[in-house]
């Protein structure tokens, strides 16, 4: 493989969409649509590597085709954190927003067909996995969209547990009572064993956040996530200081810099980079490094397609595990209705809850787009 041609010389985007069974969402919204764009990279000898962003797919396609895409043409594939630094220069006027999130898709890519170069899965190139199963959570269920949001959450937990999940974090925000309610039953269909987390989606207050947790202190909670605003930093700096639990948040924050302004001020226990977001597995790996300066465990959120499932897979696999009870890294995984998840890696968990590796090259499984042709809205190509 070394005498191949590895510059980049063709450039794809895929933008997907597919319609939802019913309307469901979170405390703050709720959308009938799930929606992704996947990036192709393909070198002059002929390797392919496939990455995605998930928000803003329509603008991110846009961004890729006439600004970024044109920059990494040429590009040596087997060069990520180089074809990384050359598209960073387009994100100074948004260090922190869209760029960093179209950035994420070329970047996961680039690694993709790296990986595919030296025959090898995306752990080897990062150093080495530490392990070759990680623990897996399931989140969810979507709230519903009627009077009663928490309508079948009792029984989507129950199908999480049955599945082989030992970790689940619910969805939460309607209502104090309402909430209070709902951790409860999660945690009595789940049973004393099981790990349980409550995501509030940005839906409360630094006093509501407090007042929850210490009303379900008997569910055990082993973190809460984003109950503010997550641009919010002295409000999760006052709040990490008055909860009892661990304060976990990070997945809408682009670029290493806006994580080490909350590492820096204790603002989190948990960090959460999405890899289709953050900026990609450079970043990823930048973020990690940083987090473990400060002794803060990674648990890499995840939403999207499979190829941010399978991205997140090889990057948790690298990841240092950290003191403490809850088995960190954890890897997120969206039960939620989404076959632009499920076409492209559908993972199982064994026995004991976790997710094994793919050692596949690259991603570790091939990305067949013929899969979901029929949910691609548009595409474009750039040579």
């Amino acid at each position: 493989m070394k005498d191949r041609d590895n510059r980049v010389v063709k450039v794809e985007g895929f933008e997907l969409c597919c319609t939802l069974p019913e309307l469901a969402g979170n405390a703050l919204r709720v959308f009938n649509q799930r929606s992704a764009l996947l990036v192709k990279v393909t070198t002059a000898g002929g390797i392919a590597g496939w990455g995605e962003t998930w928000a803003f797919p329509t603008s991110a396609s846009s961004f890729i085709r006439t600004t970024l895409a044109p920059a990494i043409l040429g590009a040596d594939v087997t060069n990520p954190r180089a074809a990384q630094a050359r598209l960073l220069q387009f994100a100074v006027p948004d260090r922190r927003g869209q760029a960093h999130m179209a950035i994420s898709a070329l970047d996961i890519a680039f690694w993709d067909g790296y990986g595919h170069v030296e025959g090898k899965p995306i752990h080897a190139l990062l150093g080495g996995r530490l392990r070759d199963r990680v623990t897996a959570y399931a989140s969810g269920p979507l709230l519903k969209s009627g009077v009663d949001r928490y309508a079948g959450f009792a029984e989507e937990v129950e199908r999480y547990a049955e599945a082989g999940y030992r970790a689940v974090k619910v969805r939460v925000g309607v209502g104090a009572a309402l909430d209070v309610q709902a951790i409860r039953r999660a945690r009595a269909v789940l049973g004393d064993d099981a790990l349980l987390m409550a995501d509030l989606n940005e839906s409360s207050t630094q006093r509501g956040a407090v007042a929850l947790t210490e009303a379900v202190a008997d569910a055990r909670l082993a973190w809460i996530e984003e109950p503010l605003p997550h641009d919010d930093l002295p409000g999760y700096t006052r709040l990490a200081r008055a909860l009892a639990i661990p304060l976990a948040g990070g997945e809408s924050f682009c670029g290493v810099q806006a994580f080490r302004d909350s590492l820096c001020a204790g603002a989190l226990d948990i960090i959460q980079p999405d890899l289709a977001l953050c900026g990609g597995l450079t970043e990823g790996m930048r973020i990690a490094g940083l987090a473990g300066a400060f002794d803060v465990p990674v648990a890499p959120h995840v939403w999207g397609t499979g190829i941010n499932t399978l991205a997140a897979l090889q990057f948790a696999s690298v990841l240092p595990s950290s003191r403490g009870s809850v088995p960190f890294p954890l890897l997120e995984c969206d039960m939620g209705f989404n076959p632009l998840r499920t076409a492209i890696f559908d993972p199982k968990p064994d026995a004991e809850g976790h997710l094994a590796v793919p050692g596949g090259p690259g991603l570790g499984v091939e990305v067949a787009i013929d899969r979901i042709a029929e949910y691609v809205t548009a595409h474009w190509v750039l040579e």
